[in-house]
């Protein structure tokens, strides 16, 4: 009997120092509610992207189309030889970016072994110039570019340090034929895509053609100008850039960028209907808010 007495006033003191379990927080109706509206929106966005067709995806060196009820088609339009002019440009660039910032600081030779290191690869580069498929009408201004690159990163090897006047002046002396592999890397690459795109655009009917969105996938910095999207104005018409030829910036997977498709053709079938405004959506639902507040505190933009 002693014995069960405590059992049972331990028990009893076990319910009396246990934590109560945590109360769960109230549910809050319009946050459920606005779970829903997303939900609900990521489906219907998967409807209409089910929908768009055709699409032609631009990533970097391959086009693909994508027609409903077809399999993708992807081809490249950048010939090897792009690469080897671009190769070559990226000499003296990459000399500029190794030695930049340590000119003018003759104390600090950390960038002595990095161009060293340069320096050996472009020396081995420079051996096999010549069989690499480049035109022998261009042979002269290549080795020009190498030449004159491992000329310049051996004096300052043997200087000791990076004379910020004197890399401007090798820099400023390459810019004309840096410029000159990009102006031959572009016509490769605008002749390789103008002849895949004119193929599946005689493919394609007129109303696909008039329909057709085009997604160019590539980072931040080539976004103005970009060889593709240049290219698209002229085949599409310049209205159709932001429209139905999209700059996909930071993208680069197919299925990112058609998600990001679903969503504008799901957004502006919204600004159609409630502002009679297509593109309405593409910008900030509180951009014109923010901008009538900002006057009232700032006053009108200038």
């Amino acid at each position: 009997m002693i014995a069960s007495r405590w059992i049972a006033i331990a028990l009893l003191l076990a319910g009396c120092t246990a934590e109560p379990e945590p109360k769960k927080p109230p549910v809050d109706p319009l946050v459920e509610m606005n779970k829903v509206v997303r939900e609900n929106y990521r489906a219907s966005r998967a409807v209409m992207l089910a929908r768009t067709s055709p699409v032609i995806i631009i990533a970097f060196d391959d086009a693909t189309l994508m027609r409903e009820g077809r399999e993708p088609v992807t081809a490249s339009f950048t010939p090897p030889l792009v690469h080897r002019y671009k190769e070559i440009a990226h000499i003296p660039f990459g000399i500029h970016v190794t030695l930049a910032p340590y000119a003018g600081r003759p104390s600090d030779t950390a960038w002595r072994a990095p161009l060293q290191r340069l320096l050996d690869h472009v020396v081995a580069a420079e051996a096999v110039l010549g069989t690499v498929g480049i035109p022998e009408v261009h042979m002269a201004r290549e080795r020009r570019v190498v030449a004159d690159s491992i000329a310049y990163m051996r004096t300052v090897l043997a200087a000791g340090a990076v004379d910020a006047a004197g890399l401007r002046a090798f820099s400023r002396r390459m810019a004309p034929h840096v410029l000159a592999e990009a102006d031959d890397a572009s016509a490769l690459q605008i002749d390789g895509l103008h002849a895949i795109v004119t193929r599946w655009r005689a493919e394609l009917s007129a109303e696909e053609w008039a329909r057709l969105h085009v997604l160019v996938l590539g980072p931040k910095a080539p976004r103005e100008s970009n060889l593709a999207m240049q290219y698209f104005e002229r085949a599409l018409g310049r209205r159709e850039s932001g429209h139905r030829l999209i700059y996909s910036e930071n993208i680069f997977a197919r299925d990112a960028a058609l998600t990001q498709l679903g969503g504008l053709v799901m957004d502006r079938a919204v600004a159609r209907d409630f502002f009679a405004e297509e593109m309405r959506m593409d910008r900030d639902l509180l951009s014109d808010g923010a901008r009538k507040r900002l006057d009232r505190v700032f006053g009108p933009a200038r």
